[in-house]
């Protein structure tokens, strides 16, 4: 018995080949499945690829809107967790500004950021 299974996954990488990679990888993973079943080949196309496929930068964050972010709408606005953040603060990584008992982090903090760890 053959059975063909045609699957479509979205995947992040730097380039197509990197893609390709991580969609091998993905179907090659066990996960709980009943029964068993050989690979006996992966033909992987790529169909279509972002120009820009590290993401948003600085220029694409909202110009409107308030000066200080809540920390869970920052950690969204960067892409990050919202833990990754609080390590970030906590660490000196980036500024945050203390009103009261809360944390907030401005607008201008979140750019300064991502231009000092951007890598070239």
């Amino acid at each position: 018995m053959t059975k063909i299974e045609v699957a479509e996954l979205w995947v992040r990488a730097t380039d197509e080949e990197a893609a390709a990679q991580k969609v091998r990888d993905e179907l090659t993973t066990s996960w709980a499945y009943a029964g068993h079943w050989e690979t006996k080949a992966t033909q992987v196309d790529v169909v279509a690829s972002d120009p820009d496929p590290v993401g948003p930068g600085p220029q694409t964050l909202a110009p409107s809107g308030p000066m200080l972010l809540k920390l869970k709408d920052a950690a969204t606005e960067l892409g990050i967790s919202y833990g990754t953040l609080h390590a970030l603060m906590k660490d000196g990584g980036i500024e945050y500004t203390k009103v009261g008992s809360g944390k907030y982090i401005s607008r201008a903090s979140l750019v300064a950021f991502i231009e000092a760890n951007t890598q070239r």
